[in-house]
């Protein structure tokens, strides 16, 4: 066992060693920006205070644009690390033969492919946990005065972990299936791309949307979710756009002074999910990727069990 860890660890070391120094970089870049940032609201109340204890959000001047970039690169680290330590898995031995000796001397193909994807499984998403809690610690200290809820949902916390997963099983998947790295590469951007899509498009979709209050609706709330803007009519009817504007023009018009009665004007009546459900959304999303992973894990195992080496 010991030592067909240490022969996968040895096949995949370079890319591991990029993986963990890349995760820990940027986790310790977003521990740092953290710390700072919570250093300055420590002087707030004093006569040194800084220029950020009195603005909504105080950090958008003096850490927005290094928070954006880290944001940003995190942002691609689960389709990086699906390509780059997930495809490689089973095509790299396909492609260089050494499934004709490496699979008789396991005894078992599905033995092998287990042991083989240990290693780079348990590094990655070690790596990525510390960068998950970093993440979620920097977004903390940006917003501190707010209630995340899904302000970068996917680059923080648990989210960054389970979509890490996926993205690499889908790359041992894609690895498996094709048999080539350089091909497994290209078609594994293009089902990144699409994946990354889909988990943008499905994020909405986790939970009912429901009538925000005025404490959850984006006036007041980064955290939640809007899915649908509508306008509430002085009768309490519920009015689309066009409807809430000739409203709004006859009022303007009958007014003598240009300043209508606020009363008689439609009102905006925001749909979707509020902060306070973050933790609704994340278990069911969880189990969505979660049953995701496994469907790629059993394909990838299918494709090595059929496949024939070449």
């Amino acid at each position: 066992m010991i030592t067909q860890l240490r022969l996968a660890w040895r096949l995949q070391r370079w890319e591991l060693a990029f993986v963990v120094a890349g995760s820990l970089s940027l986790s310790a870049l977003a521990f740092w920006q953290a710390a700072d940032m919570r250093s300055l609201l420590t002087g707030c109340g004093t006569p040194a205070a800084a220029p950020a204890c009195g603005l909504i959000f105080p950090f958008q001047e003096s850490h927005g644009q290094p928070v954006q970039m880290i944001q940003m690169a995190i942002d691609f680290v689960p389709f990086v690390l699906g390509l780059i330590v997930g495809v490689p898995v089973v095509a790299r031995e396909v492609e260089q033969r050494t499934a004709l000796i490496a699979w008789p001397l396991a005894g078992s193909r599905l033995r092998w492919l287990a042991w083989r994807l240990a290693p780079p499984l348990v590094v990655a998403l070690a790596s990525v946990a510390v960068l998950a809690v970093a993440a979620d610690q920097m977004a903390h200290a940006y917003f501190p005065n707010s209630d995340l809820g899904f302000v970068e949902y996917g680059s923080r916390g648990l989210p960054l972990v389970m979509r890490t997963a996926l993205m690499l099983l889908s790359g041992v998947a894609v690895g498996a299936l094709l048999g080539r790295v350089l091909p497994g590469l290209l078609l594994g951007i293009a089902v990144s791309v699409a994946v990354a899509v889909a988990l943008q498009g499905a994020l909405p979709h986790w939970a009912s949307s429901t009538e925000l209050s005025f404490a959850d609706s984006p006036m007041s709330n980064i955290g939640s979710i809007t899915t649908e803007v509508r306008f509430r009519a002085p009768d309490g009817r519920l009015i689309d756009a066009q409807a809430a504007e000739e409203i709004i023009n006859a009022a303007f018009a009958a007014s003598p002074d240009g300043e209508p009665d606020p009363s008689i004007l439609p009102q905006e009546v925001f749909y979707g999910i509020a902060a306070s459900r973050y933790p609704e959304v994340l278990l069911r999303e969880s189990a969505g990727l979660r049953v995701a992973a496994i469907g790629l894990g059993l394909l990838a195992a299918f494709a090595v069990a059929r496949r024939r080496p070449e």
